[in-house]
Formats: structure tokens, sequence, C-alpha cells
């Protein structure tokens, strides 16, 4: 057997495991798992007193730790104690806006002191001034940035981000961001990148009040763009919003892109009833996100299409609008993700587990549907399923490791970070030592 080949994983009874990796005195082990794991009880698949063995990046094996030493071979494998604390499977937030430069402080300000959306969009604040300083960022500083946010991401129990560009709005810059996003998905010290092209964000200032500029810049979207950078993005997502992208001019951009082979996302129903969720259930996206204006006949097209409802409340918090209600969208049959949506403007924040804390306060979810979302949810979100999501043989060992002893406290004591350490790939990420 190669030496790069992973060992017989769990099941196999031919011989046991051998593993390079050994977490132990795990006081509960949420694994997630899809199939039956030994000693994995609840909807969650826990397993209480548990350890997990992993082999290049891998897991192999979890279960009791009373059966480990008769599962794998762990003679020279490296050892973390869990120190009698809980262990969740990483993060996998599926909508952020990570690669920018500048910061939006005093916009948000302005707009909790009563000045409009509207206003500031005079003013050339929004998502303009962020596209402004995108454009004039070297790609050295747009790197190190992004390295930052996501070394952020990671000390937050995050193991997998997906990204978007959006504030360059022109062939060079976009290509920057995503190069950006590229070289940062060769480290290994920090979590998985997806790319995203969002191209489609708005339309860019040059072209706002030129005549025939929206849809010169439309085409410039699907002729330009949209070719050249397939193969260096995943997917292909447009802002669906009065504000943004119409239908027609969504579904074109969308059609162009499945023809270049990207896979869908839409930000969809976020400000209005804007078409995008409908449009999302046609053309089978992988994910519609926000939906805080869906219909119930849009839920409806929604499952129909196996489409996942990604819920953002970060923004619902940073924008004070109502929150659109997460148990609806369950009730409805859909799958739910739960994601950051961290972006400069609306939701600067990294930290997933508030996003749990405010979808079983705020949105109606249980702590359960609210973990699942944010991690087997968000995978879904990303056609990532069978590589990440949930702690089972096979995935990658991709996975938090709480400062508590139960997963519980996430959405009970909110507004601090739980999480101790972060292991992405069986490697060690991030450590917070102030929970240590």
């Amino acid at each position: 057997m190669p030496a790069d080949e992973p060992e017989p994983v769990q099941g196999d009874s031919a011989r046991p495991g051998r593993a390079d990796l050994v977490i132990d005195n795990i006081s509960r082990l949420v694994t997630l798992a899809r199939g039956a794991a030994a000693g994995a009880e609840g909807p969650l698949g826990v397993i209480t007193h548990a350890a997990l063995a992993a082999r290049a990046g891998r897991i192999i094996w979890c279960g009791p730790a009373a059966d480990l030493s008769a599962a794998v071979s762990a003679e020279s494998a490296r050892h973390m104690d869990a120190g009698g604390h809980a262990v969740i499977p990483g993060f996998v937030d599926s909508h952020t806006h990570f690669v920018f430069a500048g910061d939006r402080a005093e916009e948000f300000q302005l707009r909790h002191a009563g000045v409009s959306y509207e206003e500031l969009a005079r003013q050339g604040r929004g998502i303009l001034s962020t596209v402004r300083a995108t454009r004039a960022a070297a790609p050295e500083a747009l790197r190190a940035s992004g390295a930052a946010r996501l070394r952020s991401f990671a000390a937050h129990g995050t193991t997998t981000v997906e990204g978007k560009t959006g504030y360059g709005l022109d062939h060079a810059s976009e290509s920057t961001c995503l190069d950006v996003m590229a070289d940062l998905a060769n480290d290994p010290d920090l979590p998985a990148v997806v790319p995203t092209f969002l191209g489609a964000h708005t339309v860019p200032p040059e072209l706002r009040d030129t005549p025939g500029g929206r849809a010169k810049y439309v085409d410039r979207v699907c002729d330009e763009m949209l070719p050249a950078f397939a193969g260096r993005a995943r997917f292909c997502d447009v802002f669906c919003e009065r504000t943004a992208f119409t239908v027609d001019e969504t579904r074109r951009i969308l059609e162009r892109a499945t023809d270049l082979g990207y896979l869908l996302k839409i930000h969809a129903n976020q400000l209005s009833a804007s078409g995008g969720a409908a449009i999302a259930a046609e053309l089978g996206a992988v994910s519609a996100d926000h939906l805080d204006f869906a219909s119930d006949t849009d839920l409806v097209a929604l499952e129909a299409a196996g489409v996942v409802a990604t819920l953002l409340p970060g923004c619902s918090f940073a924008l004070s609008t109502p929150y659109p209600s997460g148990r609806r969208i369950v009730d409805a049959g859909l799958r739910i993700g739960l994601a950051t949506d961290f972006n400069p403007g609306t939701s600067y924040s990294e930290n997933m587990q508030i996003m749990i804390a405010l979808a079983v306060s705020a949105m109606g979810l249980t702590l359960d549907e609210a973990l699942r979302a944010a991690t087997l949810g968000g995978a879904a979100a990303l056609r990532l399923e069978e590589e990440v999501g949930s702690l089972e043989p096979g995935k990658r060992c991709d996975l938090a490791m709480l400062s508590v002893p139960d997963e519980r406290e996430l959405a009970y004591h909110f507004g601090v970070n739980l999480v101790d350490r972060t292991v992405f790939r069986g490697r060690e990420v991030a450590a917070n030592s102030t929970s240590r």
C-alpha cells in the first residue's frame, strides 16, 4: 500500500487501522455522522467519553474511548488531549466576502444614527467605497488582510470558508481577488477556501450614470469575466435585488455560468420579493442565501429543487432589520445552511458561534438544527458533504475542540469564544490560550 494511501477505515475487520493522530479525553464527540457510529446517540450523533483517530489528515475511526486500542494501531501516533471537553466538526462558513480593502466603521455609526442607505450612497459610501479601496490596494495587502481574517475564522472554529469576489467590479480587480484566494487556499495553516465569482454584485461606479452602462456591464460579466474565470471559481453568484440585478439579468448571467461549468448561488430575496428565490429553484442553484422576503410559493419551489436555504443572521443584527423565520423554512422541508456573510458593510463578524446563538434566539431554530446548519448544512451549500461537515471515517479531520465539556453551551454562553483549538486536516491551526 502506498505511503500516502489511508489504511482501512472503521468497519474493515481485516486489520486495525494505523493512526498518526489520536484525540482522546473527549467528553462529548458531536459526530453528525450520517450512518450509525458506535455509541452515537441523538440527532447529532453524540458519543460520550470518546476518542477519534486519523491518518494523513483524514478520520479513520471514532467511538468510545474504551474501544480505541482494539480499533486502531496508535503506538506511534501523535496524541492530543481534549481536556475532558467537547469536540465538534469544524464550522463550514458557506457565505463570506473576506477579500477586500478598507473598512466602513464610520458608515455603521452613521446608519445607526439615522442616516439612510440612500443618503450614504449619495455621499459615495456603501459598497462603492469598498470597491474604491479594493481596486487601489496592492495584491500583497489584500493577501495579508485576507490571511489575517482567515486566521480569525480559524480561531473561532471555522475550517472551511467560501469567499466571494465582488469588490473589484472590473476584470483586473476581480482577477486579483481570485488570485489572492487561490494563494491563500494553498496555505496549510489556514482554513480551506472555496472561491465564488460575484462580479454581479452591483453595477460599477464608472458605468452607473452612463447611457447603456448597466447593459454594458452585464455583457462584460457574461462575455469577458465568466469565460476568463472558469475553473478559477467553483461558484457563480448574483445579487438579485431591485438595487442590484433584475431577474432577467440574473437568469442570463447564471445560464452563461452554467454553460461554462460553474455551480450556482444566488443572493435571493434579501431586501424585497426580488424573484431571486424563484430563479434559484428554476436553475437548480446549490443555495439561495438570505431569503428574508421569500414567499410560501418560493419555499415550495426551493424544496422541490433541492436548493439549500442559507440563513445569514449577522445581516439582520447589523442592519437592525427583522430576522427571517428559520422555523418557517425548516417546516417547509428545506435543508438549512448557516453562515456569517462576513463583509465590511452589513455583517463584520467571523464568528460562527454568534450566528448559532442568533439562529436559536432570533430565528426559531433549536441548537441541534443550528449546529447542523453551521456544519453539514454549510457543506451541502458548497457541495462538499463527502469531505467536511461531520466527523466520520473517510472525511477530513477538520474539527473544533471546545473549552467546555458540553456543546450545548454554544447558544447558551454567548458572546465569548468557546473554541479552545481548531484542527484542519489533522493539524492544529489555531489555539486560544486564554481558554486553556
